[in-house]
């Protein structure tokens, strides 16, 4: 199972963490885990290459095979830029929540005050 916990500070989405396996298909075909890495990379790209946020400064990430995939934002994060990136983040977990409700046994969505 994949476990995604939307991270929040504030009352504000800053950040998530994603780890684990679907386990729905076998691996290299798994189309949970699929879908599931689809929108995690594609906010982050939205987050570095639309909003503009620089990695190791205003953006920690990291992907690692076994340890699973963090994204969270630096805590002096602000005004508009924090408006788009949360509207980036809320719009994945959009997507992860329909993943979910077709594919319970794979995904669990938690959230966590940071």
């Amino acid at each position: 199972m994949v476990t995604l916990t939307m991270l929040r500070k504030d009352g504000r989405t800053v950040g998530f963490t994603s780890s684990g396996h679907a386990g729905y298909g076998e691996a290299g075909e798994d189309i949970v885990c699929s879908a599931i890495s689809a929108l995690t990379q594609t906010c982050y790209l939205g987050l570095t290459r639309v909003v503009g946020l620089k990695e190791g400064e205003e953006l920690a990430c990291s992907i690692d095979e076994s340890e699973g995939m963090r994204c969270i934002l630096a805590g002096d994060t602000r005004g508009e830029r924090l408006d788009r990136a949360e509207l980036l983040f809320l719009t994945m977990e959009a997507g992860l929540n329909s993943i979910h409700e077709s594919y319970r046994k794979s995904l669990k969505i938690r959230h966590r005050e940071v």
